[in-house]
């Protein structure tokens, strides 16, 4: 062990004590002396015996820890008991948790875990001082909702990890992984779209959910929209908007993964790109200075946010797409290979950009520029169209009106940049 290696985990460990006791300290700064509980001088002892027993375990063996631990744990349980056998004492055990942490940690940072020590001393300061924030989203929450989020861990954390993650079916199209894994990011964007109003307002929340589902994926975020939108009718406006702007930020994302792959191929798509990206902008601006303008932020009503039943029949769609896919590129060339992607691009635009930079790049090299471009554009479109039928069909009429406008100006933008494309030298 060097001394700049010994010197870090010293440090590290005191930086915990310190934190957490000055936290502990400074919420019992009115309280009159004898009646405060641990606070930084008992908070930075606790991290430094931790030090010691993780340092001492190496040359003294794991029983020298492990008795550290043992009397470590009995002072704090006494401690406990001693504050709460006085008289009108009502308290839980936070201070003599977060102590035991303290002291784990400082034995994490002295046996070499430096990183790990760090985390969780900076996580058990955060939840420290985000007692009355936690406390008052606990208030606000209801059974529904935490139902809710109860099934999407589940569905996520411990079905997900489980399912293949390589091909079945025809050309091995069907990956059980990656289409539960759809589904698992349809639902948490509806989830997270319906937390984001539930806390900031139907206005502001939407369009959070907009920016950060298209980012993810642009055509799960409009499911989740027509949906919230049914829930909550108030927030149509600016759920139209959220669309608008996942269909932005949906145009930037493919040029960024084509130059990613194939850099020859943004040449053949930057016009019809940057056409779609400009007019899908100017709508987001009109339609959220619309959502804000008038109107105040509106609070939502407790509804069910759980999209899981949604989310599979939209998967189930997207296994046959896919299929219908790979025989049109299987079967008709160059054509095939534009119609794979129109097809494709129905669903996610993602996976036609990369199947048609892989195809005219790389080793494959299955298809000319001009073909792979066309392929990318005509997904382009094709999305905006089913993301149209989408909001028609499973959102309300003052949802879909002004998503459907923005979707379609974006298609013809789209369009014209094709045409223009193609008529280019």
């Amino acid at each position: 062990m060097t001394d700049e290696s010994l010197y870090l985990r010293f440090v590290v460990a005191l930086g915990i004590g310190l934190a957490a006791g000055i936290e502990r300290g400074w919420k019992q700064r009115d309280e009159p002396s004898g009646q405060r509980e641990a606070g930084i001088r008992t908070f930075t002892i606790l991290a430094l015996i931790g030090f010691g027993a993780g340092v001492g375990a190496a040359p003294l063996g794991p029983l020298f820890a492990a008795a550290v631990a043992l009397g470590v744990f009995a002072f704090v349980v006494t401690m406990y008991f001693f504050d709460a056998s006085k008289p009108g004492a009502d308290r839980g055990a936070t201070t003599e948790a977060a102590a035991l942490l303290v002291f784990m940690s400082g034995a994490l940072a002295g046996a070499g875990e430096v990183l790990a020590a760090a985390i969780a001393g900076v996580m058990l300061v955060l939840l420290l001082d985000l007692k009355h924030e936690l406390h008052s989203f606990l208030r606000r929450v209801q059974e529904l909702e935490l139902t809710a989020g109860i099934k999407l861990l589940v569905v996520s954390v411990v079905l997900l990890p489980v399912l293949p993650n390589r091909g079945f079916g025809p050309g091995g199209v069907l990956n059980p992984f990656e289409l539960w894994w759809a589904v698992v990011v349809i639902a948490a964007i509806g989830f997270a779209g319906y937390i984001a109003m539930r806390i900031a307002g139907a206005n502001k929340g939407a369009l959070m959910m907009g920016l950060l589902g298209g980012l993810v994926s642009s055509t799960s975020l409009t499911l989740s929209a027509a949906r919230a939108s049914q829930t909550a009718p108030a927030a149509a406006p600016a759920l139209a908007a959220a669309v608008a702007t996942a269909q932005s930020v949906m145009f930037i994302r493919t040029g960024l993964v084509v130059a990613a792959l194939n850099a020859a191929l943004l040449q053949h798509i930057i016009i019809p790109l940057a056409c779609g990206a400009l007019a899908a902008i100017g709508c987001a601006l009109w339609l959220a200075r619309r959502a804000f303008v008038g109107e105040q932020d509106q609070a939502i009503d407790p509804v069910s946010p759980d999209m899981l039943n949604s989310a599979i029949k939209f998967v189930v769609v997207v296994a046959c797409v896919l299929i219908v896919a790979h025989y049109a590129q299987v079967y008709a060339g160059d054509i095939g290979v534009v119609l794979a992607g129109v097809v494709s691009g129905a669903i996610d635009v993602d996976a036609a950009s990369v199947s048609a930079s892989r195809m005219s790049g790389g080793e494959l090299h299955n298809a000319t520029l001009s073909a792979a471009g066309l392929s990318v554009a005509g997904a382009l479109v094709s999305n905006s169209v089913v993301k149209a039928m989408i909001a028609r069909t499973q959102g309300t009429a003052a949802f879909a009106r002004p998503a459907m406008l923005v979707l379609g100006v974006s298609a013809v933008a789209v369009g014209a940049g094709i045409a223009i494309e193609l008529l280019l030298p």
